[in-house]
Formats: C-alpha cells, structure tokens, sequence
C-alpha cells in the first residue's frame, strides 16, 4: 500500500476514531484502525464493543492494500508532522512508513499488524435512512444529552429514548432525578416508524454532535438492534440499549400553579457565581419568591454563604424550595431563549422548565430535602 493525502483531511477523520476507540479496552485489536488504499481514498476503520466507525478521505494511490496500526500512535504522529501533505506506505511485513511528502529528512515506522487479523464488521444491506438537518439534530443531542445517568446500573437510562410517530421526532433522556424532553416535526418517508421507540447509547450521538457543522443533513437507519448514522464521509454503527425506558409521560405535571417567568441569562449568571460557594457534593441551593422577587441562598458551613436577588413578578403568598444548582445551570446553558418559565406546585414535588413561546421542549427535576 502506497499513498498520498492531505494531512488536515486525514487527521479529521483520525481525530474520530481516536476517540471512539475505548482506551480502557482489554482487546488490543481494538486499540488498532484499518487502513484501506483503493478507488482514489482511503478508508479508516475503528471499532470497540459498543460502536463501530468509517471514515473515507480522498487520495492519491499509488498501489492498493490494506494494514491495521495502533490509532493513537499512529494520529500522533501525523498531527506532528511538518507541511500540508503526507505519504503512508505499508511493506510485505505490515509495517507502515510515514513522512512529509517533499521532506526526505523525517521518516517513521510504526509497526502494523495484517488487515485480515482486524474485526470484520458487517453492515446492513438495503437499509431505510431518513434524512435530518444537522442543525436539528444537534439542538436535540445538546438538549438531551447532559441529563443521561452516568451510572451503569439501569442501562436503560444510560441512553437516549428515540422515538418517531406521525413525522415527529421524540428525544428524551433521564437519570431518575430529572428528565428533558424535546420534540421536533421532521419531513420523513412515511414508511419509516419506530412508535416504540429504541434506546441509543450517548456515545454515537456524542460523535454525531461533534462533527455536525449546522450545514447539511445526517442521516439515520435504526432497526430492532442497530442504529446507522451517516454524516458526509463519516459512518457510525452502534447496538441499541435493551430494557424499556422509563414511562416518562406520566411524570409530566401539569397541576403547577405556580408560574415565573425569568430571564435566562440573570438566572444562569446567579447561579454561576452562587455555586461558587455551595457545598460542592451537594450543589444545595435554596430558592425563595416572595413580593416580585426571586431570592437565590446557599451555605456552606467551612466557608459561608451568598445571597443574590432577581427582579419577577410574584404576587403570591412567599414560597421556597431546595435544588441542585447544576439541574438548572445544565439546562440554562442548553437553553436559547432569552426567558425561561419556571413552574411549581409545592416545595416537594418536581419543578419544570420551559421557554418562553416553546411548547417543544420541557425539563423537570426533583426537589432537594430542605
């Protein structure tokens, strides 16, 4: 194997499969890509036990072939190599030659391992896709993404619940202790339903989040134990979770009588600077409203406390509740509106977030014990 490319456009593609590739893997092969040399690309493999990824850059061969190298040795050193364009070659023993082209003075040999000694990854034939703007997408992962549990003990909520019925896409994702929900209409081929939904592991949307430039469409597939995502030159396979997701309709409220609408920036900003000084497990803040004020407190028993009032409009009796400052700076921060909607019912029962003139995404949390 022989060839030339663009070092910017082969080092994109490598950033990816670095960081699919699972560093804490027991399986060596793992740590490995597999390079492909034919039809004027190349075309990188990476692959772990939970997702698989393509890649394809183009490329001047000068002779076809394949071989596998350790990832992240290999991305190492082309990232520091000097000029715009390098040659990669790979002899009858698998090793793999690297320089800058026009630059006799650098040479690297790293050594590979034969491409048949590399997993095999099958992928589906003839599958449905549906097409979605990347910036669609991206606002759904972004809204979604942060309240997945980061815990392995109920896999089920390890993910996001993905379900489409009647061209609307459902996002939804909880750790037990809040939940955010984002709905969006989508032009898809009527054929394409998953009523049911399925659960997909964050990682694989992770990945998508980060090469969705807000320009172009993904495209998905999802049958009862994959999902296919394809962006531009890049390709992801992932296995569904199993279980059913939790029944998170029925823990919408909608007896909440208490309704304040606030500005997003103010309460982020306050936030932000009170969490500075609340106890750093807990994340304990309380929050008052009483006469067109919010009143924001916390302490902490070794250094002290903080105060910080905004302006509202409440005219009820004085109401106050305990909660973890991340729960609301989490979605704050995902947030684009210039006003948020917060609504209670009492001090011990969950607390929502809207936007303002947005009927398409909702948050809810739990309260902390005062």
């Amino acid at each position: 194997m022989k060839l030339t490319c663009s070092k910017e456009s082969i080092l994109k593609i490598l950033n990816v499969a670095d960081n699919v590739i699972s560093t804490k893997t027991s399986i060596s092969i793992l740590s490995n890509i597999l390079l492909e040399a034919f039809d004027s690309k190349i075309k990188i493999t990476a692959c772990e036990t939970k997702i698989n990824f393509f890649g394809d850059i183009g490329a001047d061969i000068t002779e076809e072939g394949a071989v596998s190298v350790h990832c992240n040795k290999f991305y190492s050193i082309i990232r520091k190599l000097p000029g715009n364009e390098i040659i990669i070659e790979s002899d009858n023993t698998s090793q793999i030659h690297i320089k800058p082209k026009d630059n006799d003075n650098i040479n690297y040999t790293i050594k590979g391992l034969e491409a048949n000694k590399f997993p095999q990854i099958k992928v589906a034939e003839n599958s449905d896709f549906f097409s979605i703007s990347q910036e669609i997408i991206a606002d759904m992962i972004k809204r979604t993404i942060f309240a997945v549990s980061e815990t392995d003990n109920r896999r089920f909520v390890s993910g996001i619940y993905f379900e489409i019925s009647d061209k609307v896409l459902k996002m939804v994702s909880t750790d037990g202790k809040r939940l955010s929900m984002i709905k969006n209409e989508i032009d898809i081929n009527s054929k394409i339903k998953i009523e049911n939904g399925v659960i997909i592991p964050p990682k694989i949307l992770i990945e998508t989040l980060k090469l969705c430039s807000g320009n172009g469409d993904v495209q998905i597939s999802i049958n009862n134990k994959e999902i296919y995502i394809k962006i531009n030159n890049f390709s992801f396979i992932s296995n569904l979770l199993e279980g059913n997701f939790p029944p998170y309709e029925k823990v919408i409220p909608f007896d909440q009588s208490i309704v304040i609408p606030v500005n997003r920036k103010s309460l982020f900003e306050s936030l932000d600077r009170i969490s500075q000084i609340s106890d750093k497990e807990s994340h304990k803040i309380t929050m008052s409203l009483n006469k067109d004020k919010m009143v924001l407190y916390t302490e902490d028993i070794t250094i002290g406390s903080g105060e910080e009032v905004i302006p509202v409009e409440y005219k009820k009796e004085e109401f106050k509740i305990s909660l973890n400052s991340i729960f609301i700076t989490d979605v704050l921060n995902v947030s684009k509106n210039d006003n948020v909607i917060l609504e209670f019912k009492d001090a011990n029962t969950t607390v929502t977030v809207k936007e303002e003139n947005n009927d398409n995404f909702i948050y809810i949390m739990m309260p902390m014990t005062s």
